[in-house]
This record gives structure tokens, C-alpha cells and sequence, in this order.
């Protein structure tokens, strides 16, 4: 049976499912610092068998494997959840169909990985505030800007997230990423992204490496994940892949899993 997380052992059985993850730990982790057993918060958290879930935006991150694979569908439909993310494979499953594949990608504590030269006229910022960077991500989408700056500045303020970024001579922001969860010796990166202007000049393979680098040095263990095109860009940078993501539509009746 699928049930919120509330009680100090369903938290419990939720950490656990988030430790046994290699790649998910971190986000599991803080989303159970942050949400566990507020009903109101824009993060909701469930257990369902052996697995863990956490969904927001319509979207959902598992880790581990159900009891109930039907129950599981019928959960998500019923949630809203149009997009399910797992390192799991469940192809097959009722009601699911595979959509991408993720590269995951990983630096250990205590790597370095050769550092690309900085862009000239760039200045590296690594307090980036969170009302700028949600600016630069989403300049055109302000349901998703006001979710991420939400829940970033929580995270944030909790010190389970960092942003860095690198502004331009006249102190605009070109570039950000983001050290988007941070728990029990495990970094998970994502939010790469440079502005359309600036691209070309080598601002993200800069920044990727040189924030992997930091939180490297820290004792952090750093995973993100690629999508397919850009696998051979992380690759070169020195990255080691990690276990895939795969990511999931969610049909409206279990007979849509094929097709």
C-alpha cells in the first residue's frame, strides 16, 4: 500500500530506500529533511513497498521497486504525475512508457579533473542568489521559475543547495549551476545552463568542473546526469559514468504502455 510519509518509522524506511540509492541518495535525502509531513509543502513524500517516492511539478523521482505495479500507476495518475524518474528499469511496466534515458555521471571525493581555462571577460560568483538564477533558467516560464525559487531557497537556506554562476564586465549573469541537493556525503548537480548569448565561449564546461571540483575537495561525492547529446561534452571533461536515469510517461490507463 502506497502511504505519505508521517510517521518517525515511515521516515525512517524512506531514508533507507534513499541510502540504497547510488544516485538519488542526495535527492531523496534532502527532500526528507526539508518536506517530511507537511501536507502543504510543494514537495510531497510516499512509500510504496520497498521504494521511495517524491513528487512535485508533476513529476516524480523513485527509488527502489514497488509491491504493486498496477497500484503504483493508479497512485501516479491519480497524483497527477505526467513524468516518472528512476534509475529503475520498468519497461514493461502497465501504464508506463519509456521516454529517455539518462547518462549518469559521477566524480568521487577527493577527485580532480583537469580544470578548462576561465572565458575571458568572466568572474566566477559562487553565492549566486536564487531570484537571479531562477531569471536566467526560466526567463519565460514563471510557474516553474516561482516553483524552483521555492524550493531552491529552502534548500539553500537549509544548506542543502549552493548556486555558482559567472557574470560578465558589467556583473550580469551568464551562467549558473547548481549543487542542487546536499546530504550525507553526496552532491547532486544539475541546472547547468548559460545564456543563449554567451554560448560557444566554454562558460559550462568551466563551471561543471570547477564547482565538482570544490565540493570534490570538501569530501562531497558528486552525480548528475546527461541526457544523450550531451554525454560525449561530460565524457571529455573527465566525468565516469554512473547508472542511468530512465524517465517515464505516464499513461491515462494501464493498456498505454505500448506504443
Amino acid at each position: 500500500m502506497i502511504a505519505a510519509v508521517a510517521t518517525a518509522a515511515q521516515r525512517q524506511a524512506f531514508l533507507e530506500a534513499a541510502r540504497r540509492d547510488p544516485m538519488l541518495h542526495a535527492v531523496l535525502g534532502r527532500d526528507l529533511t526539508l518536506w517530511a509531513g507537511n501536507s502543504g509543502a510543494p514537495v510531497q513524500l510516499y512509500l510504496a513497498g520497498g521504494a521511495a517516492l517524491s513528487l512535485s511539478d508533476g513529476c516524480a523521482w523513485m527509488s527502489g521497486l514497488p509491491d504493486d505495479p498496477e497500484e503504483l500507476h493508479s497512485f501516479l495518475r491519480f497524483a497527477g504525475v505526467g513524468c516518472l524518474q528512476t534509475p529503475a528499469d520498468l519497461r514493461g511496466w502497465p501504464g508506463l512508457r519509456p521516454d529517455v534515458q539518462d547518462t549518469g555521471l559521477t566524480l568521487p571525493p577527493g577527485g580532480a579533473l583537469p580544470q578548462p581555462p576561465l572565458p575571458e571577460g568572466f568572474v566566477p560568483d559562487r553565492e549566486v542568489g536564487v531570484g537571479e538564477a531562477a531569471g536566467l533558467l526560466f526567463p519565460t516560464h514563471s510557474g516553474y521559475r516561482d516553483g524552483f525559487y521555492s524550493r531552491t531557497c529552502t534548500a539553500v537556506n537549509h544548506g542543502l543547495a549552493r548556486l555558482w554562476g559567472l557574470r560578465d564586465r558589467q556583473g550580469r549573469l551568464r551562467a549558473t549551476m547548481g549543487a542542487d541537493a546536499l546530504f550525507e556525503g553526496q552532491a547532486y548537480l544539475s541546472l547547468l545552463h548559460t545564456d543563449p548569448a554567451c554560448r560557444g565561449q566554454g562558460l559550462g564546461g568551466w563551471l561543471v568542473v570547477a564547482m565538482a571540483n570544490a565540493l570534490s575537495a570538501e569530501g562531497w561525492q558528486c552525480v548528475f546526469y546527461s541526457e544523450p547529446r550531451n554525454r560525449a561534452f561530460y565524457r571529455r571533461l573527465g566525468f565516469a559514468e554512473a547508472a542511468p536515469l530512465y524517465a517515464y510517461q505516464v499513461g491515462d490507463t494501464i493498456q498505454n504502455q505500448e506504443g
